[in-house]
Parts: C-alpha cells; sequence; structure tokens
C-alpha cells in the first residue's frame, strides 16, 4: 500500500517526539565536558598522585595520578626493583598493594629494611641467623612501624585473583589501595600477549581509579648488556599503553661489553688507539660500577618532557641509591685512595 504524503511527514513527526535515551545507557559517549571537570579535579589533586622521590623526572611527569600507568623499563638484573624499592621507602605513608610474583616478601622487606636503616645486607642476615634480637626487632619494626601500609602479594596472580587481593586488602586497610605497583608485566595472567596483559592493567587502574606502577623487562636484543634505553626497548610492546616510561640501566654492563669487543679483535696488538680505549673503559668500569642510570623515555603529560640520562650511586652493601649530580661515587674515590 503507498502511503500518503501526510502519512509520511506523521510518521516522520512521531520519529522526532522519541526520547533519546539517558546518557547513563550509553556505552562509549560522554559529553566532552565531563573531560574539563576530569582535568578540574586532576589539576586540584596532587596530593593524590605519586612521585618516584627523583626530581628530575617528578617535576615533568607531575606524579602518577589515579587511573594512569607509568612503566619502568630496564634490563634483567637492571636496577628496577631498586629504583621501585627507593620510590616506595619516600611514599612509605600511602597504602600501597605490591605484586610481584617472581620474589618472595621475604626478601622485599629484607631489601626495604636494609635500604630504610643502611645496613649491609649481609650484616643483617648474619646477624638474624645468630638470633640477633636487635636485628630481629629492626626487621620487625620495617614491617609494622615503617611500612605498615605495604601489601605484598608474591603468588602467581591472574586477573581475577588480582581483584580479590585489591579487595581483600581495602576491606583490611579500610580503605582503597594509593598505589599499585607490579613487577614486572609479563608475569599478569592476563591475556595472551605483553599489550594484552598491559591494557588489563591500564583498565584495572581506571576502573579502581588508582596509580600504577609497573615495571616492564627489555627485549634481550634490545636491552642487554646496559644499552640506553629508548622506546623501542620493550620486550614485545606494552609502552603504548603508559601515560610515562622510565628507563633503569646499569652502564657497567654496556661498558663490559664494549671491553669484550675490542679484546675480540685480531689486530687488538697492533692497534695503539684501540689500546687506550680499553684503558678509557676499563677506569669508566670502575666508576660505573657503583652507578645506576635512570632517565624518562616518554611523557605524555602536556608541557613536560623527557629526560636523558640521570646517574646515581648505588650503595652495594644497602641498596640506597644517591643522585650523583656530576660527583664522582664515594665508593669508587674510596677504593683508588687506598
Amino acid at each position: 500500500m503507498r502511503l500518503s504524503a501526510e502519512a509520511v511527514a506523521a510518521g516522520w513527526e512521531s520519529v522526532g517526539r522519541v526520547s533519546p535515551a539517558p546518557l547513563s545507557e550509553y556505552r562509549f559517549y560522554s559529553p566532552l565536558s565531563e573531560a574539563a571537570d576530569s582535568f578540574v579535579k586532576w589539576a586540584q589533586s596532587t596530593s593524590e598522585r605519586v612521585y618516584l622521590g627523583i626530581e628530575a623526572l617528578d617535576e615533568q611527569m607531575r606524579g602518577i595520578a589515579p587511573g594512569e600507568l607509568a612503566m619502568m623499563l630496564g634490563f634483567a638484573h637492571g636496577g628496577k626493583t631498586l629504583v621501585l624499592l627507593h620510590a616506595l621507602r619516600l611514599n612509605a605513608d600511602k597504602r600501597i598493594a605490591m605484586f610481584i610474583p617472581d620474589e618472595p616478601r621475604q626478601l622485599v622487606l629484607t631489601k626495604l629494611a636494609c635500604i630504610h636503616h643502611n645496613i649491609d645486607a649481609r650484616v643483617l642476615e648474619a646477624r638474624i641467623a645468630e638470633d640477633d634480637k636487635e636485628a630481629i626487632r629492626l626487621l620487625r619494626s620495617t614491617a609494622e612501624e615503617h611500612f605498615p601500609n605495604l601489601a605484598v602479594f608474591d603468588q602467581p596472580i591472574n586477573s581475577s585473583d588480582m581483584e580479590r587481593a585489591y579487595n581483600e586488602v581495602s576491606d583490611v586497610w579500610g580503605a582503597a589501595p594509593e598505589l599499585v605497583v607490579v613487577d614486572y608485566l609479563d608475569l599478569v595472567e592476563a591475556g595472551e600477549t605483553v599489550p594484552d596483559k598491559a591494557n588489563f592493567l591500564k583498565a584495572f587502574g581506571r576502573r579502581h581509579d588508582v596509580p600504577m606502577l609497573v615495571l616492564h623487562q627489555t627485549s634481550r636484543s634490545a636491552g642487554a648488556d646496559g644499552a640506553k634505553l629508548t622506546m623501542s626497548s620493550g620486550s614485545y610492546g606494552g609502552e603504548q599503553q603508559a601515560t610515562s616510561v622510565i628507563g633503569v640501566r646499569r652502564k657497567k654492563y654496556q661498558i663490559m661489553a664494549e671491553i669484550n669487543e675490542l679484546l675480540e679483535k685480531p689486530d687488538r696488538q697492533h692497534n695503539e688507539r684501540t689500546h687506550e680505549r680499553i684503558a678509557t673503559l676499563r677506569h669508566d668500569l670502575n666508576v660505573h660500577e657503583y652507578t645506576l642510570t635512570v632517565s624518562l623515555l616518554k611523557n605524555k603529560r602536556p608541557g613536560g618532557s623527557l629526560v636523558d640520562d640521570i646517574d646515581f650511586e648505588l650503595d652495594v652493601t644497602t641498596g640506597r641509591l644517591r643522585a650523583l649530580n656530576g660527583e664522582l661515587p664515594a665508593q669508587y674515590l674510596r677504593r683508588v685512595a687506598r
């Protein structure tokens, strides 16, 4: 049956009278004005952000805000966990949930005790082995008095376990964590690929409106031997999901690799320049035996800049870090003065 023009017009008019769905029913759309409200809240809530205690990085990153993911990138055994513990020590007043499936929480506590109290790790272990009551009290006080709001989960963890652990510790504290730490990304059992795992963690942080600090290992080809880190250094990706990416490396491994490469050259005994270079590298190796280097590789903060290598002296006995600011490590100076 063919409709008249009047019937068609009436039909369109009735469509126009249908009430639109309420905004709460939309899955993706929200007014852009909500972004303004969100930014105002972010700009006015600096106390809710987490700072690393590294002045140059904190100045440019302006903290890790709730719902953001910051990634710490570096080669295995390159110092990432030490930088993390440095940050935890400076945020001891915050409620922190730490997921670290590849390291027992006893080791986390012992390392924190040595860093916080500036005590030699071997000395602390020996004293506790001898049932030294003062050393045992120091270890207990680290957990109970200095880091009472640090929860360490050292079990292999999947997405549902992580949700449950988060809810359990929120119940115990009577408040939600103010920072979630994951050491490290590839150990999270959520999805098949590294980007899948990173997407899960980013969504987790946004859902709970909590800052996320996630450690990620470099690929063996891009990050081995202490090489200078770049945005392409990560193992199988994952960096795209981060608001900021912090690089951590030990320069000594890069120096050792170059020395070995030069020593393997068949004509080295005839090349004076090679001998001079090896001598320079060996001096640098002695200096950087005691250093750890941090950089800022990605920074999406408006007006924020990247930060090139910053050297810290690593106290190899206690794990403490000290910004060098162009100075030579005190441990190196003591060695050459003997």
